[in-house]
């Protein structure tokens, strides 16, 4: 028996054939996947350039999703609920069931699909991992992509006193301050940042969400306040960041590296749950183009070609 897929042979992209269906075992289920979100993480994944590592071989695509188990309920499982050589992008995938929580029942597929990898890296990175307190600034550096915005509506539901939004897309960053920033800042360059933050923020920062890295983290390094606290997220405009001992020592700063897989799964499912709800309400803005998962290749490429639309694999036809 097979399933239809999008699977990897070598590190280029995915095709739409046939693959093993999977077999349930002591430790695993088998769950028919109802949609699957196209995400950076999902691309390094497949070309073997992420420390989530893949076994040779050809196997399938995606490390997180929307599926259906046998007896009707619905799931989001994240990234270490796949059981490899099996993956999201597939008609029906192997997961390890502790790591998958409900979806609420009012929420599309494709939406619920769409939120998970984002919206977890947003809301955690900010409840779980910064512990953001209310009246506390948040400076948002990537506010222009898909976790950014999502974080300027999180941080505000989470009572943050001021948001400031970050980013080099103007349209998008417009976007941020309709979603409820109170400042941006345009990362036109690496010069006059920290006077361009520290102004936005109106004196010191407390939490930098860092999508990005590089010179824009470095000068967001220069605006915390005691005890502030940066968490590394990911790395859009370089693999690293200098960190000045002096700057570190001066304010106590703490820099926190995240990902969301690593919070507890009554942690994720509770924050999944107040995203669902938000993204119901209009709180959160999340462009979505679905595809057949059929059209794997052209969604590859859609996603490559840096579009801020959230493609969603839909396994019919």
């Amino acid at each position: 028996m097979t399933v239809q897929a999008a699977v990897m042979h070598d590190a280029k992209r995915p095709v739409y054939t046939s693959f093993a269906e999977p077999q349930a075992n002591a430790g695993s289920v088998m769950v028919t996947v109802r949609a699957a979100a196209l995400t950076g993480f999902d691309r390094a994944v497949a070309r073997r350039a992420h420390y989530f590592k893949m076994p040779d071989g050809p196997f399938v695509v995606g490390k997180e999703g929307v599926a259906q188990h046998s007896g009707g309920k619905r799931v989001y499982f994240n990234v270490n609920a796949p059981v490899a050589p099996f993956g999201s992008m597939a008609e029906r995938t192997l997961i390890d069931a502790r790591f998958s929580f409900p979806v609420p029942d009012a929420v599309p597929d494709e939406i619920a699909a769409a939120l998970g990898n984002p919206g977890l890296a947003a809301w955690l990175a900010l409840s779980w991992r910064a512990e953001l307190r209310p009246g506390e600034t948040v400076l948002i550096l990537g506010a222009t992509g898909i976790s950014g915005l999502i974080a300027v509506s999180a941080a505000k539901r989470l009572q943050a006193g001021r948001v400031i939004a970050a980013g080099r897309n103007r349209d998008a960053l417009e976007r941020g301050k309709r979603l409820g920033a109170d400042a941006t800042v345009e990362l036109a360059g690496t010069t006059g940042l920290i006077g361009a933050y520290r102004e936005a923020a109106r004196g010191n920062v407390d939490v930098v969400l860092d999508y990005i890295c590089g010179a824009p983290a470095e000068a967001a390094l220069e605006v915390l306040g005691v005890d502030g606290r940066l968490v590394h997220i990911g790395t859009r405009a370089a693999p690293a960041m200098n960190v000045l001992g002096a700057t570190a020592r001066r304010v106590s700063a703490n820099i926190l590296g995240f990902a969301y897989y690593h919070a507890p799964i009554e942690t994720q499912a509770l924050a999944y749950t107040e995203l669902c709800r938000m993204a119901a309400a209009g709180e959160i803005a999340l462009d979505i183009e679905m595809r057949p998962l059929s059209q794997i290749e052209a969604a590859w490429d859609t996603d490559e070609a840096g579009s801020r639309r959230r493609q969603v694999l839909v396994p019919t036809g």
